[in-house]
């Protein structure tokens, strides 16, 4: 990754929530790897610092807010610092740290994480996941975003199968956008067995947000 910039993905919710939180108004975000991390990084931050994230879906206990971007608004998080840890998303930020330029993507965000590498040199797209297996909607967000550039002639060249598997699942994507992304195992679950429903349908929603939020030294800002 050295030289390139870094993309994390996980659309389903932690890019969603981040990029959202940081909309509102949040002033920072710094990133945990796990609870008990979370919890002694706020206790060393000091001050009125703000617990937010999930396991499995659902509110770590002791937590202020969970990782939904609908509880993300500017009376919740506005001007405050945040802790944030994710079952996925957190982790795959926390693995990438040593990467030269670092930023947050999703479907919200779209078209402003484009115009960002297409200025950039080189890019890695590092999508999520859940729980260390292959999501379709991450996959479908990183194969989105090598289309969008190759539509800006800018030359691509894919340096491995995963990224021709992204770009592929894209072009099955295409032609029936909402089945693809409603029946993902991850959207199933969320939807059916959380009853998240409004959740999937606003991190599946383009271009919300014309921001690009930078994770260096474990925060994000914009």
């Amino acid at each position: 990754m050295e030289g390139s910039t870094c993309v994390v993905i996980d659309i389903l919710r932690a890019s969603t929530t981040i990029t959202k939180a940081l909309v509102e108004g949040a002033s920072k975000i710094h990133i945990a790897g796990s609870a008990d991390e979370a919890f002694a990084l706020k206790e060393s931050l000091g001050g009125n610092v703000l617990l937010c994230g999930e396991r499995n879906g659902l509110i770590i206990p002791g937590f202020d807010l969970g990782n939904s971007p609908l509880e993300y608004n500017k009376e919740t998080v506005g001007g405050r610092t945040l802790v944030f840890a994710s079952t996925n998303g957190s982790k795959t930020l926390l693995s990438c740290k040593e990467a030269y330029d670092i930023i947050v993507g999703g479907f919200v965000n779209l078209s402003a994480v484009v115009d960002e590498l297409a200025r950039a040199e080189s890019a890695v797209l590092v999508c999520s996941g859940k729980l260390g297996r292959f999501s379709s909607e991450d996959a479908v967000c990183a194969g989105m975003i090598i289309d969008r550039l190759s539509s800006k002639q800018i030359k691509i060249e894919l340096a491995s199968d995963t990224a021709w598997n992204a770009f592929w699942l894209f072009e099955r994507f295409i032609s029936n956008p909402e089945e693809t992304l409603e029946k993902t195992e991850h959207a199933v679950y969320l939807a059916r067995e959380l009853g998240m429903v409004d959740d999937v349908a606003i991190c599946t929603a383009f271009d919300l947000f014309n921001v690009v939020p930078r994770f260096a030294k474990g925060v994000v800002t914009i």
